[in-house]
């Protein structure tokens, strides 16, 4: 009996039962007692299954989306629907392939347009793809470059680059895209430029060891320069200026170069000078334990102890011993500046393992003030699966025109597009726990496409990732009785 027989004999002869028994089949191979040649053999194999896989994809995305757009275009030429409403629908079908692919509706865009442009207008990319001779990545190289062209163009820059495409490493094939792009059609590249020049921004991302990203997508010309001025600054800090009390200070200062850099940005970026604390309120999610941890006793009595445990959120976990580095140097700003430094306490009530929120200090019960404040803490990032933009929207789960209350069991973050796109038709949100059910579990609402279902749960307050806790019963620390006590009297 042949493979295919057996294929077609266990999952049927459809394409998903088929590519469901590959899948299988690739979970279960074994590399146990193989050669150092066959172990090389097979990382080589299986990149090229990574390229066959990303071009059967493309081709099943750009049919998809296509053939959804069309009958969407149908109903609005018929005016079954309005513009506006083609548009949301048009949006909303490029969400469901973000949650095919298990990402975030931005990158499933750039898929679509890279499914696109491979079937209709990159053969020979295509043809390399399918056949695993490069990458998914060195392919979207290939429609990243020659995105200014013309279908026309674009086809004879695909195929200049057929001699390069397996052997270039990414930069040179970059490169030459570039370059054909360039002598195919200067004034596409000069316009991307200039539209591209509209898409500036800065953005922020989490880094290792409690640091973080800034990054800031500008001109090529003026953030060089700026870079360049920067630096020079930094030279100049080595020359003599004539000013004993600055020269001494100087010298000094033994800062490295790259760390009096980081430091000089990003006070000229906030505004303040040296030592002045930032005007902005950044939230740190810890148990008391952590703040002061001689009341503890215990595991969590020094630093590093199972209750040291403090989250940022939205951007991710901070050691206690930082987390108590920032408010001691909060406080002492503060004493220096006769007490400017706002520091303030809010209780958040959790569930008893400490795993979800469930209520904060509020009076207010609309989606502003502390009840999103309360939301913008539970969800950290937009409730969608694999989409981590950041909360912009607090929305009602179910519609108040449907009896749906203003409340945190009933309110969920969401990005801007998600929050759109559930309005849809054939999208559906309904919830399912609200984290206050008996019998526990996190607040989760199922979210229904037309293509399927999906869980959004609520992360854990102090996110993942972190060992489980189980509920503990014991009375109040002398820190503890202090800290209600002022919070009540507040």
């Amino acid at each position: 009996m042949t493979q295919q027989s057996i294929t077609d004999q266990v999952s049927g002869t459809t394409v998903p039962g088929r590519l469901r028994a590959v899948l299988a089949e690739v979970s279960a191979t074994g590399i146990d007692g193989l050669t150092e040649v066959e172990l090389l053999e097979v990382v080589a194999l299986l990149e090229m299954t990574k390229g066959a896989a990303a071009a059967a994809q493309a081709r099943a995305t750009a049919r998809f989306v296509e053939e959804r757009d069309a009958r969407v275009a149908e109903m609005a030429a018929a005016e079954e629907i309005s513009r506006r409403e083609a548009s949301l629908r048009r949006r909303a079908t490029r969400s469901e392939v973000a949650l095919a692919r298990r990402c975030s509706p931005g990158q499933a865009d750039r898929h679509v347009g890279a499914a696109r442009a491979l079937v209709h207008e990159l053969p020979g990319t295509m043809a390399a793809l399918t056949a695993g001779e490069i990458s998914e990545w060195r392919a979207t190289i290939v429609v990243r470059e020659t995105v200014c062209l013309s279908p026309e163009r674009r086809r004879e820059a695909d195929r200049r680059l057929a001699g390069g495409l397996r052997d270039l490493g990414d930069r040179a094939l970059a490169a030459a895209a570039h370059r054909a792009c360039v002598d195919l059609d200067q004034e596409s590249v000069v316009e991307r430029r200039r539209r591209a020049a509209a898409s500036r921004h800065v953005s922020v991302r989490p880094a290792p060891d409690g640091m973080a990203w800034l990054s800031i997508l500008g001109p090529l010309i003026d953030v060089v320069g700026a870079h360049v001025a920067l630096r020079a600054a930094e030279q100049a800090r080595h020359v003599a200026t004539g000013d004993p009390e600055a020269d001494a200070a100087a010298a000094d200062d033994e800062r490295g170069s790259g760390a009096w850099m980081t430091d000089t940005a990003l006070e000229l970026l906030s505004g303040r000078a040296p030592g002045q604390p930032q005007p902005v309120e950044i939230g740190l999610v810890m148990r008391e334990g952590v703040l002061l941890p001689g009341e503890r006793s215990g595991a969590s009595a020094g630093a590093g102890g199972a209750d040291d445990e403090v989250e940022v959120p939205g951007h991710g976990a901070l050691a206690g011993d930082l987390a108590r580095e920032h408010v001691l140097r909060l406080l002492d700003e503060g004493d220096d500046r006769d007490g400017e430094t706002a520091l303030w306490l809010r209780r958040l009530w959790t569930t008893p393992d400490g795993r979800d929120i469930v209520a904060v200090d509020s009076r207010q019960r609309l989606f502003a003030g502390r009840l999103r404040r309360l939301i913008e803490l539970r969800d950290a990032t937009c409730r969608v699966p694999w989409c981590d933009a950041p909360v912009r929207q607090v929305d009602h789960v179910r519609p108040v025109a449907r009896g749906g209350e203003t409340s945190a069991s009933n309110g969920m973050g969401v990005c801007q597009r998600h929050n759109l796109d559930k309005e849809a038709p054939g999208w559906r949100a309904e919830v399912i726990s609200t984290g206050l059910d008996p019998g526990g579990g996190p607040h989760e609402v199922r979210l229904t496409t037309p293509a399927g279902e999906v869980r959004c749960l609520a992360p854990p307050l102090l996110g993942l990732g972190r060992a489980e806790r189980r509920p503990v019963v014991e009375q109040p620390s002398a820190l503890e009785a202090r800290l209600l006590a002022l919070l009540d009297a507040a």
